[in-house]
């Protein structure tokens, strides 16, 4: 446990907010001043004893979806400047996110941000996608060896629909499982 690790989560997730709000605030033509914050974030990920290629890895699986955001400048004036500097500062920001999401357990950051007055629903949702992520992972283990053992030889064409079809019954289960805990959570007097 690092000295990052054993930092008060309110006070984490405050910096990482005022670290966060400040990329986002810099206007386009000074992105690149984004990039100066880039050695304190490998600091800190040495600081709390993270490997580099995890937390890459991970940072990989957000950036299509800011990159994508950030396409969509492309269709206005000068959208390639637009384009390049918000990806620049989406990494940035979803880096410096990954970071306090690796180094700070999720019940206690629900419970700062309880303390910050964010809404109720949010820290509600928050609270129940870490109580049943492990089922959501299991269920998508169990659908794959499924898929796995009724598939003998499959064209690659053939195990992306396969993987697209798993996708949406997943989702279909889990919007089925979260209508069940929502009644449970009614009838012993939740909201």
């Amino acid at each position: 446990m690092s000295c990052i690790h054993r930092a008060p989560a309110g006070l984490k997730l405050a910096i990482c907010l005022v670290w966060v709000g400040g990329v986002a605030a810099l206007p386009v033509r000074d992105a690149l001043w984004a990039l100066v914050l880039l050695p304190v974030l490998l600091l800190v990920t040495a600081l709390a004893r993270l490997s580099l290629a995890t937390v890459l890895r991970r940072l990989a699986l957000g950036l299509p979806f800011s990159f994508g955001a950030a396409s969509l400048a492309l269709f206005q004036p000068h959208g390639l400047g637009i384009a390049l500097a918000s990806a620049l500062k989406a990494a940035i920001c979803l880096f410096s996110l990954q970071l306090l999401a690796s180094t700070t357990p999720l019940p206690e950051l629900v419970r700062s941000l309880r303390r910050m007055h964010v809404p109720e629903p949010l820290c509600e949702t928050l609270a129940l996608l870490a109580r049943y992520s492990s089922l959501l992972v299991e269920e998508a283990r169990r659908m794959r060896r499924a898929r796995a053992g009724r598939t003998l030889r499959a064209s690659r064409w053939q195990l992306w629909r396969a993987l697209a079809d798993s996708l949406g019954l997943l989702f279909i289960r889990t919007v089925s499982r979260a209508e069940r805990v929502q009644i449970a959570m009614r009838s012993r007097g939740g909201v």
